[in-house]
């Protein structure tokens, strides 16, 4: 019998802010190597409501999709996706278009010919959360659950009669309580080609203390207990931030895992609390600061004075 091997997806966020960015943040198409990515989501989209339809959260930009189409020149596989959400966005119109049969099968229609319009692959929902507005369980109708599942399966029935068949995806909350609560799994396992699980912004100065915000055995536990609640392993996709959160050390001279901490820091070039993977390697290498691997090459931390952020390197998720 032959046996298929699933090929490993690396999906590669691109967002879209970025490409007003100033200087050395400053990243546009073309700074992406389309060899390293299996798929490339444009971040973000928002829901449209006014047109029920996906619509660009910047605004149309066609210059912009062509460019990132003309990446396929170097990776003809490289899927281009335009991923809908993210943290922030107005939950209750998602819970408002779910809700409603014909809201649903309209969005569909027109999400499908925006797609066809722009060129892209597929559509990537990152709606945080369903149920859990905002990741509080408490603000979202219990009937968002069996709502989100139903546009779900008639987003992948519509999108598999589409030729060439668009692709399905979604970005799922990493705590097994919101989880719970939000998704029906048996819908996920069915309808969708790939989740990408949040596995990030686990630890921050809300706890008083330093720690790493995705450690690798977390990460791990977290993406079995997708496996276990059905979800296909070869359809699961561990979250590897570029980021790490930083820390105001209470004491320089104390700056372990779990360290007292008086609130949040910033980096040189840190925006807010979030210390981007090409800073730290400045930092590490050519501006003195020093660097610890806690877990054998995992959880990588960084600090400096009072300054201490947690964050990952190309090693962070080796085994």
């Amino acid at each position: 019998a032959l046996v298929t091997v699933a090929k490993p997806k690396v999906i590669c966020y691109w967002p879209n802010w970025r490409v007003d960015s100033g200087g050395d943040d400053r990243h546009v198409p073309e700074n992406i190597d389309p060899t390293l990515c299996t798929h490339i989501h444009h971040a973000f989209h928002v829901y449209d409501q006014q047109h029920n339809v996906v619509r660009d959260s910047a605004g149309p930009q066609p210059d912009l999709y062509r460019r990132l189409h003309a990446l396929k020149s170097k990776n003809p596989d490289v899927k281009v996706i335009v991923s809908m959400g993210g943290w922030g966005q107005p939950d209750a119109q998602y819970s408002h278009l779910v809700a409603d049969e014909g809201l649903r099968l309209g969005f569909i229609k027109n999400t499908i010919a925006y797609l066809h319009k722009y060129q892209f692959d597929g559509l990537d929902i990152d709606w945080e959360f369903p149920v859990c507005w905002a990741a509080d369980c408490n603000k979202g109708p219990k009937a968002d659950k069996p709502n989100f599942a139903t546009l779900l399966r008639e987003l992948r029935q519509a999108f598999d009669k589409e030729n060439p068949r668009l692709s399905l995806s979604a970005a799922l909350g990493s705590t097994e309580d919101i989880a719970q609560q939000a998704y029906d799994f048996n819908a996920l396992a069915q309808t969708l080609d790939y989740a990408s699980i949040m596995t990030y912004d686990w630890a921050g100065p809300w706890e008083g203390k330093t720690d790493h915000h995705s450690k690798y055995q977390q990460c791990i536990n977290m993406a079995n207990w997708f496996a276990s609640k059905g979800l296909p392993k070869d359809k699961i996709c561990m979250g590897v931030p570029f980021y790490g959160h930083t820390f105001n050390l209470k004491n320089a001279g104390q700056h372990w895992m779990g360290a007292p901490i008086t609130g949040s820091g910033k980096t040189p070039h840190g925006e807010g609390d979030n210390a981007w993977y090409r800073e730290m390697c400045d930092l590490v290498k050519n501006k003195g600061w020093a660097k610890e691997d806690p877990d054998q090459g995992h959880d990588p931390i960084s600090y400096h004075g009072t300054t201490w952020v947690g964050y990952d390197d190309p090693y962070a998720a080796y085994e």
